[in-house]
């Protein structure tokens, strides 16, 4: 019986994962597409377009991780958690940087690569906490 409950989790958790891992990939591109269209072709300014697409994607992942991923319910408190766990991923991210720059003798494009596998799996683990049914 414990076999089979483990099998079950294992499976569950490797399903949500390339679901997750596939909003990832979507939101990654749409807004790659949607910063090169406010960016080049409409003008808009840096600052200003970097931070409302990345409140955006944030909140559309949210929506998507929540209905297609982990299949629950919607609610602010959940909204506030996941915000803040992408900012505590982001602080994450930026302590791995400063790490592997003083360790790797790689440029640092191939840094902020090297970081995507750490702060996806902790965006991964925060968002399982979150949507977690009860």
């Amino acid at each position: 019986m414990t076999f089979r409950i483990k099998k079950d989790w294992i499976k569950t958790t490797f399903k949500n994962l390339f679901r997750f891992a596939q909003v990832g990939i979507f939101i990654t591109f749409l807004s790659l597409m949607l910063s090169f269209f406010f960016l080049k072709i409409v003008g808009t300014p840096l600052i200003i377009t970097y931070v409302i697409l990345y409140i955006a994607m944030i909140f559309l992942s949210f929506l998507l991780n929540s209905r297609y991923t982990f299949k629950s319910k919607m609610n602010l408190k959940k909204i506030l958690l996941y915000y803040g766990s992408y900012v505590l991923t982001m602080l994450f991210g930026v302590l791995l940087l400063s790490i592997f720059r003083r360790v790797l003798p790689f440029e640092n494009w191939i840094l902020a690569y090297l970081v995507i596998p750490f702060t996806m799996t902790a965006n991964f683990i925060f968002s399982s906490f979150i949507f977690k049914s009860k």
